[in-house]
C-alpha cells in the first residue's frame, strides 16, 4: 500500500498549485472602480462611528400587493400592462401627472383626491359604489 501524500510547506508549492489551478480571465473587468470607496468596510465603519448611521439604500422600502405575482415575468407583465394603460388615457390627462405612471398611482392611493378622480374619469363612481355595498354585505355577514 502506497504511503498518503501529506502537504507541507517543504514538499508543496504553493505559487504552481495556484497557477496550475487559477482562473484566467482575459475579458475587461466589468467592475466599477469610482464606487470602490462607498464598498470599503472601513470607510463604511468610520463614517458609522462619526454619524452613527449606516449607509442608506438608494431606494426606499416600498409596499403593496403583491398577491397575484410570483415570478419576474409576471411582475414585468403587470408593470408592462400598468404603463399600457397610462398610455391609453388622453395627452391632457397624462400631462396633468408629468406623464409619470407613478405620480398618477400616487394621487389614485390618495383618499382625497377621490372626487377629483371621479370628475377625470379615472374613477368610476358606480362601481365604487357597488364595491362598497359589497364590502358591507360581507362585514355585516361577519358579525
Amino acid at each position: 500500500m502506497k504511503a498518503p501524500f501529506l502537504r507541507t510547506a517543504y514538499n508543496y508549492d504553493t505559487d504552481a498549485a495556484s497557477n496550475e489551478s487559477g482562473l484566467v480571465c482575459l475579458e475587461p473587468t466589468l467592475a466599477q472602480q469610482h464606487f470602490k470607496d462607498e464598498c470599503d468596510i472601513n470607510n463604511i465603519l468610520r463614517q458609522f462611528n462619526v454619524t452613527g448611521l449606516l449607509p442608506e439604500a438608494p431606494l426606499s422600502p416600498r409596499y403593496g400587493d403583491f398577491t397575484g405575482i410570483h415570478d419576474y415575468h409576471t411582475a414585468l407583465n403587470a408593470v408592462i400592462a400598468a404603463d399600457d394603460g397610462f398610455m391609453a388615457l388622453p395627452a391632457t390627462l397624462r400631462a396633468r401627472f408629468q406623464n409619470d405612471p407613478e405620480q398618477l398611482i400616487e394621487f389614485l392611493d390618495n383618499p382625497n383626491n377621490y372626487d377629483e378622480a371621479v370628475k377625470l374619469g379615472l374613477v368610476d363612481q358606480k362601481m365604487v359604489e357597488n364595491d362598497q355595498k359589497i364590502e358591507a354585505e360581507i362585514a355585516s355577514m361577519g358579525e
